[in-house]
């Protein structure tokens, strides 16, 4: 019993440590009400806005999911545009911002778009493959308000992550990278895609022992058969797989999934708690569930998000990840 009073303990220092702001005052209120509507009047807030600026990147994945996005011919939203939707996602509750890719860090806009979603009032995040946090690049996101950058690498051992991206060297080029913005105080996340093969690998232990020895936050991702993994449904986690999961995030504070990271239900947060846009305006539940739900351009993100709570794939927190299941697509 102590023990894990213990673990639940650092848990919540650790994510105060993430979320609480000194120079954000009206984000730690606005967390206090969210928390407070959430726990006292039962209320379902949007928590996370996720922003897909582009598709270019600079690396070649084999996982990559966002091939099977990417629309060259239509419209993408612009920073004017993207500031009505977190006006409109603010008042639905949203206190996270996060901007990714392909590498956002490739787009000049970048700064444009994160000035577009109020980041002295929220939390600001950046999804990178890590390639690019340079001295030059860590300062101007200092500026602009950047608070997390959650960083992508796929094992702690150097030559298995350089397969996987498909470039020599990148992960000394990456963990160099990582504790360069540590050190200008930036919060860091590791994001990481696990298998049914990965799981148990040496590779993920040394990312563990990465993460603990440099007090950072390890998210494991489930892969899903999408984009290049299309049809490769050997890697879902099996029912043994999810168990084993479990019981590296209770023995671990800083390892994580998604099904952490809500306010307090443990489940899958689509839709729910989290949102997802790509460069073209259409909202999923989440990055990985590519059912468009609508598009920003034409309704707003309340009456699509309201539309889909309705359904029961979306209204409860499911204790499976929901991009998993065939259903939500023929739904």
């Amino acid at each position: 019993m102590f023990l894990k009073m213990k673990h639940r303990i650092r848990w919540f220092l650790i994510n105060f440590k993430y979320a609480f702001r000194l120079n954000k005052p009206f984000l730690f209120i606005n967390l206090i009400r969210n928390f407070f509507c959430v726990l006292f009047l039962n209320k379902t807030l949007l928590r996370y806005v996720d922003f897909a600026i582009g598709y270019r990147c600079n690396l070649n994945c084999k996982h990559c999911f966002a091939i099977d996005l990417i629309e060259n011919d239509r419209h993408t939203i612009t920073p004017s545009e993207y500031h009505r939707v977190a006006k409109e996602a603010m008042k639905l509750g949203a206190v996270n911002f996060s901007f990714q890719g392909g590498e956002p860090l490739l787009y000049p806009e970048l700064e444009a778009y994160i000035k577009a979603v109020h980041p002295r009032s929220n939390l600001i995040s950046v999804t990178t493959n890590g390639t690019l946090l340079n001295d030059t690049m860590l300062k101007k996101m200092k500026r602009w308000g950047v608070d997390i950058l959650t960083v992508s690498l796929d094992s702690g051992i150097p030559e298995e992550h350089d397969n996987f991206r498909q470039k020599e060297g990148c992960f000394s080029e990456i963990y160099s990278g990582i504790k360069r913005a540590l050190s200008y105080g930036f919060n860091i996340t590791i994001g990481t895609v696990i298998t049914s093969q990965n799981l148990r690998s040496e590779g993920i232990k040394r990312l563990i022992d990465i993460s603990r020895n440099l007090r950072i936050i390890l998210m494991l991702i489930p892969g899903v058969p999408i984009g290049r993994w299309k049809d490769k449904e050997n890697i879902l986690l099996k029912s043994d797989d999810i168990a084993y999961l479990e019981k590296m995030v209770s023995k671990y504070p800083y390892v994580r999934t998604d099904f952490d990271a809500n306010y307090f239900k443990k489940g899958c947060g689509a839709l729910k708690e989290i949102l997802y846009l790509n460069p073209y305006g259409d909202v999923f539940a989440c990055p990985f569930i590519h059912k468009k739900l609508g598009n920003v351009l034409s309704d707003s993100i309340n009456t699509i998000r309201t539309r889909y709570l309705k359904n029961n794939l979306f209204k409860d927190y499911h204790n499976k990840c929901i991009a998993t299941l065939k259903e939500v697509y023929s739904e």
